[in-house]
Formats: structure tokens, sequence, C-alpha cells
């Protein structure tokens, strides 16, 4: 039952993570650049019109003595749409992970079987896409002979699905789950301490739990089954943190700590919250251009007209409606706080 426990509290995480996704990953593009200059350093690689790589040759040791050669070639190439697309899917692969559970908990091991096999299908399909590197290695004696050799075929399991911030209704549930199921402590989801700046879906882990739901599901151990599910986000999905104290970082905590001033109907709260905010905002736009600066400007009118809305209430009783409409707009200014760390990154 505790894993179901903790799919439960998956679940708004899994629906934030789909309705948020945000199909860039220019942290991913950068380690394959990485990996690029890598080759480029050892030897030059030109493309033939299938767009494989010329094997790339590199040789450790001397002549006359122990000698390792390792070849690489790379079969493919993978397009920025491709790449989207990649994302898209593992979005989709998400949703059948929490459609499953789902059947699970109605007591249909024959719909989560479906789900599961649907995101495995999704799982596959994003393994074409995916270029492939054939890696030989052959070590030599002094006299010649081949005392090792080996061949292997590598291929990029991690697939980007955010870049930049992430949704705190997407981010805390998640984080959550993982310090129940892990005990991962010391991870703040809204002070500036820790910055989520990219998530990573694990193609082999969670490849490997739905197999393992599969072959559950099959065999009528749905407890089993449900436990594997749990394990493709909680070991599945892996997130990266960068730390940063910048004022523009401690606007963006005190928006959100204002929506929850208001959640908790407590527009006192919220204006200092509120007040907070703005005064760093305007600090974070002298660090800014002309032209960014107009964005920040915006803000701070929006911003303003909110806290003057909120001064007027008084102890009038305000409509669910009305709370909810703020809550909103509070909401939509965090999001654009956190497309703004893109500029530093």
């Amino acid at each position: 039952m505790r894993d179901r426990y903790l799919m439960m509290a998956w679940r708004p995480a899994v629906a934030g993570l789909v309705a948020l996704l945000i199909v860039v990953g220019p942290s991913w593009g950068q380690q394959r650049t990485d990996r690029d200059q890598s080759k480029d350093q050892s030897k030059e690689q030109t493309k033939g019109q299938s767009g494989d790589a010329q094997p790339v040759v590199r040789t450790l040791g001397t002549e006359g003595d122990y000698r390792t050669e390792v070849t690489s070639q790379t079969k493919g190439k993978l397009t920025q749409e491709e790449l989207r697309q990649a994302s898209l899917l593992m979005a989709q692969v998400f949703q059948h992970i929490d459609k499953a559970s789902d059947a699970i908990d109605a007591d249909d091991p024959k719909q989560a079987l479906q789900e599961v096999n649907k995101g495995r299908d999704a799982i596959r399909a994003i393994r074409t896409m995916l270029p492939k590197m054939t890696l030989r290695t052959k070590t030599t004696a002094p006299d010649g002979k081949v005392i090792y050799e080996d061949e292997r075929e590598l291929q990029e399991s991690r697939i980007p699905l955010f870049e930049g911030m992430l949704h705190a209704q997407t981010l805390a549930p998640i984080l959550a789950a993982r310090r129940n199921a892990l005990e991962v402590a010391g991870v703040h989801v809204v002070e500036s301490e820790s910055i989520a700046t990219e998530a990573l879906a694990d193609l082999d882990v969670i490849e490997g739990q739905l197999s393992r739901a599969a072959k559950a599901l099959e065999q009528n151990k749905e407890e089993d089954a449900a436990r594997a599910l749990t394990q493709t986000l909680v070991r599945g999905v892996d997130f990266r943190f960068s730390k940063d104290d910048s004022t523009l970082a401690s606007a963006r905590d005190a928006i959100w700590l204002a929506r929850r001033s208001l959640e908790e109907n407590n527009p006192t709260q919220a204006i200092v919250n509120l007040e907070s905010a703005r005064q760093r905002l305007v600090a974070y736009r002298e660090l800014l251009s002309q032209d960014q600066r107009q964005e920040v400007d915006q803000m701070l009118r929006e911003i303003s007209q909110l806290e003057g809305q909120l001064r007027q209430e008084g102890t009038q009783q305000v409509s669910r409606a009305e709370r909810s409409r703020q809550g909103t707009q509070l909401t939509h200014w965090w999001d654009r706080v956190n497309s703004w760390f893109r500029r530093h990154l």
C-alpha cells in the first residue's frame, strides 16, 4: 500500500509534467556539442549523405609497446525537431503510467497492462529516433597479439523534459515524493538556494521498470506492478539544480508565497510578499538592457494593481472565483519570472 500511496503523490506531478512540457533542450544539446568538440580534437568528422559519421579512431600507447585502439562510429543524427518529438513522446509515457496506476486502483489489470505496453511502445519509438554509436576497443601486446577486444552499441538514454524553471505545482509534488521514497533531504522548492534548471527522463530505468510492471500484471501481481510504476517516477526522473541567490530568485519566491497567502485567504500577508517581490524586481531591472526592462516594468504595474485591489478589500468577503483569478495571475507571474532565468543560464 505504501507504493500506491507514493504513486498517488506523484499523479498531480505527472499531470503538470505533461501540461507544462517545454520541449527545448539546450543543455542536452550542449552535452552533444561537447562530445563533438572532443571528437574533433582527435579527428575531423565528415558526414555522408546518410547522416552517419565517419569512424573516429583513437590510439593510446606507443609503437612496439602495449597499444589500445578505440574506434567509434555514430549512425544517424538527432535534429531539434526529432528531439522535440522525443520529449513529446516521453510525456506520453508518463500519461500511460498515470492511466496504468488508475487502472490498478480500479482493479482492472487488463487495462493497466494495455497502458503499460503503450508506454513501452512510445519508448521504442523514441529509441528509433536516437543516434546509435558503435564502440570497438582493441588492445595489443608488444608482440602484436590481441589481448583484449570488445564491441558494443551505445545510445543516449536521457531525454530532456524541461529546460529552465519548473512550475511549483509540478516540482513540489515530485520532490516531496522523492523525499518520501528515497529520503533525500535539503532540496528547497520555494526558497532561492536551489533552482531546478533541467529535468531528464532516463529511458533505461523507465523501460526496465515498465517491463517489470508488465510482467507483474501478466502474473496478476498488482502490488508488484504498482511498485514498479512508482519506481519509473522515483528513479526515472532526474532533476538538476543550480545555485542562484539573485534578486530574481528572491522575487520569484515572494510571488509564490503571495499566492500561497491568497490560497489561505490572507490578503495582508499577500501584500507583504508582493511588496517584497516588487522591491526585488526593481533591483533586478537595473541589471537589464532597455528592451528587457519593458517586461519587468509591465509586471511591476500589474503587481501594483493587485496590491491596490487587496488593500481595498478590507474586511469584505471575497468570492472564491475572485481568489482563483488572483491566484492564476500570480501563477502567470511566477511562470514569467521562471522564463527570465534562461537569460542567466
